[in-house]
């Protein structure tokens, strides 16, 4: 049961984000399942929504071009 636990620790990370993928899938499968595959055109949006802590809000154009 030790290395289990030692495991568990050293790879807290790891296991964190699949979890979190792990239930976005799930709640994928729910929403579309639910409303007979309706939301699944609405889905992209709700990724190019949220947005990454750390990056800018909108980039400017001229930051674009160079």
């Amino acid at each position: 049961m030790e290395p289990a636990v030692d495991w568990i620790k050293s790879h807290r990370e790891e296991i964190l984000a699949g979890t979190v993928i792990v239930i976005a899938g799930v709640a994928f499968v729910a929403a579309v399942a639910a409303s007979g595959g309706g939301s699944l055109l609405l889905m992209p949006l709700v990724f190019v929504a949220e947005l990454s802590p750390g990056l800018p809000a909108a980039p400017s154009i001229a930051e674009a071009i160079r």
